[in-house]
């Protein structure tokens, strides 16, 4: 006796032979890297200042003026680094 196949199929389909259901679709979140322009006040050079004589006075006055330019640097590059 020979069976036809769709009668087979019917067969397993009725005794719970069917194949196992795929996993549903998993949402996937991506990182996507975007460049993104710097303001142009944020890379303006910082002023050196250069004392004018070797008095005392002059040292003093220019050391002071760099540690400002230095601190405004680093607010610079610390918005810098914030844009990423």
């Amino acid at each position: 006796m020979r069976l036809h196949p769709l009668a087979v199929i019917a067969a397993a389909a009725l005794a719970g032979c069917s194949p196992a259901r795929p996993d549903p679709p998993k949402v996937v979140y991506v990182t996507v890297e975007k460049t993104v322009a710097v303001p142009e006040q944020l890379t303006r050079p910082c002023p050196v200042t250069r004392p004018k004589q070797r008095r005392v006075e002059d040292v003093v006055s220019a050391y002071n003026a760099n540690v400002e330019s230095l601190t405004r640097c680093n607010d610079q590059l610390d918005k810098v680094r914030e844009l990423r």
